[in-house]
C-alpha cells in the first residue's frame, strides 16, 4: 500500500461549494491545525478506528458483546465480534464488514453503527476482521467475507451464534466499486464524482490510487473482484440496500452498481446523502446526515430481517 493519506487540511477550494456548511465549520474547527503529511500504514491503522471519534455518538450498548474466532479463506482463522440483542433468540443477523479499504480498520472500527443497529433493529450483529492487504494479497479480504457468510449460515455457525439462517442481511455504504488500478488519475475515471470530488475531504484519488507495483499484483482470474461492474451476472441477488455521499469519489461507482442491479431484476433502495464526504456516517454526533444515515440503514434492517410480511 503506497505510503500516502489524503490530505487533511485545508479543504480543497474545487470542492468546498459542495460540502456542506454544517460539515466544513465542523471540520475545520477539529482538522485545521493538522498539518498535511505522509503518514506510514502502521501509523495509520494505530489511529484509524479513532480517526473520526471526535464526531462519533455515543451508542447504547447491546446486550452482550463478545469475541471469537471463525474460518475464513483456506481455512485461516479470522476474528469476529457478537453482538447480541436483549430479545432472546434465534435472533435475525446483519453481518458487517468494516471500512478501510481492505487495508485498514478493525473490529473497533465500526462498533458504534453496530451498536446503534442492535438496539434501533432489534437484529444480531456479526462484525468481521477480514484479513488485510499488503501483508495478505488481494482479493484474499474479500474472499475471508465470503468464507465468514458461508460459516456464519452454516449448521455450526448458526448454533454458535443461535441465529437464523434464513434473516441474514448485508448492506453496501459508500462503496468501491470500480478497479481503480486502471486509470493513471482521477480524470481517467468515467465516472464524474472522482473527477469532482479528486480532493475532497476524508477520501481522495491520493487516498485511493495504487501505485505500479501493486497494481500489477492483480491476476486476470480475480479481476472481477476489483471492479464489480463486470462480474459474471448480477441476477437473483435478493434486495440491495446502496447509500452513497455526495462529496464522495466513489459516489457515482457506487449509483452505477445500483442501476446494474436494478436493471438484472433485483431490488434496490439508493440513497445519496448531500454535502458529506466519504466517512460521514462515523460523525453522527455533529452531522444530521450521519444520523440519517444509521436510522436508515437500522430501519431497512429491521423491515427486511424483523417485521413479519
Amino acid at each position: 500500500m503506497a505510503q500516502h493519506h489524503e490530505a487533511l487540511n485545508p479543504i480543497h477550494p474545487s470542492v468546498l461549494s459542495s460540502l456542506d456548511p454544517t460539515f466544513v465549520k465542523f471540520y475545520n474547527e477539529h482538522v485545521a491545525n493538522i498539518p498535511n503529511k505522509p503518514i506510514d500504514i502502521n501509523l495509520l491503522r494505530s489511529k484509524y478506528s479513532v480517526l473520526y471519534s471526535y464526531g462519533t455518538a455515543p451508542a447504547p450498548e447491546a446486550a452482550k458483546i463478545w469475541d471469537t474466532r471463525i474460518l475464513g479463506y483456506q481455512g485461516a482463522e479470522i476474528s469476529v465480534q457478537m453482538h447480541e440483542p436483549a430479545s432472546p433468540g434465534p435472533w435475525p443477523v446483519h453481518v458487517d464488514f468494516h471500512c478501510g479499504g481492505w487495508g485498514l480498520g478493525d473490529l473497533n472500527t465500526e462498533s458504534h453503527i453496530c451498536k446503534h443497529i442492535v438496539s434501533l433493529a432489534n437484529v444480531a450483529v456479526i462484525d468481521v476482521a477480514y484479513r488485510l492487504v499488503p501483508e495478505n494479497p488481494f482479493p484474499t479480504g474479500i474472499l475471508d467475507s465470503f468464507a465468514a457468510l458461508q460459516y456464519i449460515t452454516s449448521p455450526y455457525g448458526v448454533e454458535q451464534f443461535n441465529i437464523n439462517p434464513t434473516k441474514i442481511l448485508v448492506v453496501v455504504g459508500t462503496p468501491t466499486v470500480d478497479d481503480l488500478s486502471k486509470y493513471e488519475n482521477a480524470q481517467g475515471s468515467p465516472y464524474k464524482s472522482m473527477q469532482e470530488m479528486e480532493f475532497a475531504p476524508t477520501l481522495n484519488w491520493a487516498s485511493l490510487s495504487k501505485d505500479p507495483e501493486e497494481r500489477n499484483k492483480q491476476t486476470e482470474d480475480v479481476k472481477w473482484f476489483a471492479d464489480l461492474m463486470i462480474a459474471h451476472s448480477f441476477k437473483n441477488l435478493g434486495k440491495t440496500v446502496i447509500y452513497t455521499a455526495g462529496c464522495d469519489p466513489l459516489r457515482d461507482e457506487g449509483e452505477a452498481y445500483g442501476r446494474r442491479l436494478v436493471e438484472a431484476g433485483n431490488e434496490v433502495t439508493m440513497k445519496r446523502f448531500e454535502g458529506v464526504p466519504h466517512h460521514f456516517m462515523h460523525m453522527d454526533a455533529a452531522l444530521p446526515q450521519g444520523r440519517k444515515y444509521i436510522e436508515m440503514l437500522s430501519e431497512e434492517i429491521r423491515n427486511s430481517l424483523v417485521v413479519e410480511v
